[in-house]
């Protein structure tokens, strides 16, 4: 595809399939340094029997730095993102035998951001409708959708219409909106299916709930990675205004806010 092809695509549907990017090769080494890495924070709280979740795995690893910061992966996210772009956090899912299904939710809800990152779905392992495959409504992107709380889980108050089934093997990925509605299916099997998931976001957009360094991984369209203390977003005071808004009434904490975005 080229890059109008993408952009309409992304835009229509608000994710976009990339079959055989990677070798199972490079997935089966991938897997491994996941496995080997160390969490940046302590458990997730959305791990729940054989379904687990491991996030922040870069930071500590430069392997896997290498990874999500390569050339190839620029190349298509800067047609959708722009030429200057960051990890704001990853996370790798293994949904293990008898695991549930992950409830409809935009990752938005969970986030709390007010812009949109870009959600980099690598397969590690093979999957499909029976062991946890990822589900996908199409055009969702394009309107916040009503959400109630479940636990630790921000689950979407509704029924998705039409939504598609995505059948990968090692090495395919899948590019979504953050406001993109999605789910994944029970784990039926006896194997575990396993996908890692690296959040991008423009160097322009705010994320208030990271905390530095932060891992920038291209400037101009080449990748460039490496590790700031502070980047345009945040240093935009228009950027940072949009969280505090609901916050008027209270110029104390404002200032706050702000000092701390600043440090």
């Amino acid at each position: 595809m080229n890059e109008k092809e993408i952009k309409t695509a992304f835009d229509r549907d608000g994710f976009l399939i990339c079959k055989g990017l990677f070798s199972s090769e490079e997935m089966q080494s991938l897997l491994q340094d996941i496995k080997n890495s160390q969490r940046r924070y302590g458990q997730d709280d959305l791990t729940k029997g054989s379904m687990t979740f491991k996030s922040s795995v870069f930071y500590h690893s430069p392997t896997i730095q290498q990874f999500v910061s390569q050339q190839k992966i620029v190349d298509l996210l800067k047609v959708l993102i722009g030429p200057d772009i960051w990890v704001r956090w990853d996370q790798a899912v293994a949904k293990g035998p008898n695991s549930d299904t992950f409830p409809w939710h935009q990752d938005n809800n969970y986030s709390k951001l007010k812009d949109p990152h870009y959600q980099f779905w690598v397969a590690l392992t093979e999957s499909n409708a029976n062991n946890g495959g990822l589900l996908l409504q199409p055009g969702s992107h394009k309107q916040n959708l009503p959400y109630r709380y479940d636990g630790y889980e921000v689950v979407y108050d509704g029924v998705p219409s039409n939504p598609t089934l995505i059948t990968a093997e090692p090495g395919d990925v899948v590019i979504f909106s953050s406001f993109t509605l999605h789910s994944t299916t029970p784990n039926i099997t006896q194997n575990t299916r396993w996908a890692y998931v690296i959040e991008y976001m423009s160097l322009d957009h705010y994320d208030p709930y990271v905390e530095p360094p932060y891992f920038v991984v291209a400037r101009n369209g080449k990748s460039s990675p490496e590790f700031v203390h502070s980047y345009r977003g945040k240093n935009n005071p228009i950027s940072r205004l949009k969280y505090y808004i609901s916050d008027f009434k209270q110029p104390q904490k404002i200032l706050s806010k702000l000092a701390q975005s600043k440090s």
